[in-house]
């Protein structure tokens, strides 16, 4: 049986190494360390794929059972480092699939799935029984497309997995909230019998509450991503409009936003003009770099809650951020100056004890 299994899953192996080398891949089954483009340390993937400098490590299982995520995010952590290159995990039933992995598949953009969200939007609004259903299935298609689509924006390697379980990992590793995950599960029935042609009486309290949790996720796991996408000049220039923002009275808070909707307002007309370079008339108005107003207008819009759980997540973030620039700065020499500095005025005795 052990030999049958294993059979079978070479077999599998080298079927998905055809199916790369047919789309112009260079494909290594099981490489020898030599052969890696980057160190993994003592990690062999099963396969890699390369292509016009960029390529896929690929993990393949027989089964998602019993899948270390905490594991395989690391890895998926540190191939992500490297530009073009991207961690897949597989299981045998995906690789029975028509598309090639990594290649063909597409999710919607977050703006797609904003778009698809407003569409559900304006069918709730409608107010007809008929209506609720196909803006539940439309919400649905839009939750679990945000689903998959947060997964790999934080190097989480489950995008693959039948829904329960990317809601299940997503909730363990901090991405849902307790409140969030339970209301997924109970929207995950009704989505069910509706999808398999089942009478499901839904009611207005039902699809109003699922509305809510897809726009905060959608608005919440944006920014999240708006901002790891900030150069450190940007990111700066958030950390301190953030403060100033988090710590000013209300009247204060209502002034910066209404500063915000103006300058977001002047972007949207400056792009419509097709007048987006005039880099002199925003300057005159106060208007910067637009991915920061951006990032800066989706926060004040959060709810009182939801700005608490993104103050926790951006202090986080914001510290991993300061560790990993003071990395970079150390490995490219830029304190050098500084430390020279230092041990000359402790060797003239120039230094104090704290």
């Amino acid at each position: 049986m052990i030999n049958n299994a294993k059979t079978l899953y070479d077999e599998k192996l080298k079927s998905l190494a055809e199916k790369y080398e047919s789309q112009g891949f260079r494909v290594f089954s099981e490489p020898k360390t030599d052969e890696l483009p980057f160190d993994l340390g003592n990690y062999q993937p099963d396969m890699i794929a390369i292509k016009d400098g960029s390529g896929l490590v690929i993990e393949v299982k027989t089964s998602i059972k019993r899948v270390s995520v905490d594991r395989l995010q690391a890895l998926a952590e540190e191939v992500s480092k490297h530009p073009g290159w991207r961690f897949l995990l597989l299981t045998l039933e995906d690789i029975e699939a028509n598309s090639l992995h990594g290649t063909s598949e597409q999710l919607p953009s977050w703006q797609e799935l904003t778009d698809r969200f407003h569409e559900a939007h304006r069918l709730i609004e409608n107010d007809e029984i008929q209506a609720f259903k196909a803006a539940f299935l439309l919400l649905w298609s839009t939750f679990e497309g945000a689903l998959r689509k947060r997964a790999i924006d934080v190097s989480i390697p489950i995008e693959r997995f039948p829904v329960i379980g990317l809601l299940r990992h997503l909730y363990s590793l901090g991405e849902l909230s307790i409140s969030q995950f339970d209301l997924a599960q109970a929207c995950f029935k009704v989505r069910n019998r509706l999808a398999h042609g089942y009478i499901e009486n839904l009611t207005l309290p039902v699809v109003h509450n699922f509305d809510n949790l897809v726009r905060e996720l959608l608005a919440e796991w944006k920014v999240k991503l708006d901002i790891s996408q900030l150069s450190s000049e940007n990111l700066a220039a958030f950390r301190a409009w953030f403060a100033e923002f988090d710590a000013a009275t209300l009247d204060k808070q209502q002034e910066l936003m209404t500063d915000l909707k103006n300058k977001t307002s002047l972007l949207l007309a400056l792009e419509l003009n097709g007048d987006l370079r005039n880099e002199k008339l925003k300057k005159e108005l106060n208007v910067n770099d637009e991915q920061v107003i951006n990032v800066e207008f989706a926060v004040s819009q959060l709810s009182p809650e939801d700005l608490a759980a993104f103050r926790t997540w951006f202090a986080e973030f914001d510290a991993a951020a300061w560790d990993k620039q003071i990395e970079k700065d150390v490995a490219e020499g830029r304190l050098d100056a500084l430390a020279q500095k230092a041990l000359k005025h402790l060797r003239e005795g120039r230094c104090t004890d704290l």
